[in-house]
């Protein structure tokens, strides 16, 4: 039947279904916002950065107050795969939290790599709470000119 038949224009069904997305977007937010939950829940920690020149791309990610030691970068195909640990700060007996809002715990990010990396030439540097990643470009083949003999 017709919608005007019925009663019923096809806008009014679009209205309803932004009104179910913001409900939805609503409710995200009402849940426990805390820094901690943020962390644990986002996807998108650590934000990178990708530049690319010729002959390299770089990532730089900021992930302060971290140790190298706490960090780890994986590639396995095309994805490469950053992944670390904040551990939590160490309070003398006499201390205690006023405020607690620096995140702990652990994160993973990928990001899928262009298929012409040469994941066995990266390098990796953290300083000054910014890791920096070198992936160097795989270099072409070379054209070769091949001598066709008679038998």
């Amino acid at each position: 039947m017709p919608w005007w038949i019925t009663g019923r224009d096809p806008a009014w069904g679009e209205f309803e279904r932004l009104r179910r997305e913001m409900d939805n977007l609503f409710s995200t937010f009402s849940r426990d916002l805390s820094p901690s939950s943020l962390w644990r829940e986002s996807k998108l920690f650590p934000l990178l950065n990708v530049t690319e020149k010729d002959e390299a791309y770089t990532v730089t990610a900021e992930i302060p107050g971290m140790k190298s030691e706490d960090l780890e970068i994986k590639i396995e195909g095309d994805t490469m795969t950053i992944r670390g640990e904040r551990k939590p700060l160490e309070l003398k007996s006499d201390e205690s939290y006023h405020r607690r809002e620096r995140a702990t715990g652990v994160f993973q990010r990928s990001l899928t790599l262009p298929g012409n990396v040469d994941s066995e030439n990266v390098r990796a540097n953290y300083k000054d709470g910014v890791l920096r990643i070198t992936l160097n470009k795989r270099k072409p083949p070379k054209s070769a000119q091949i001598a066709v003999t008679t038998e």
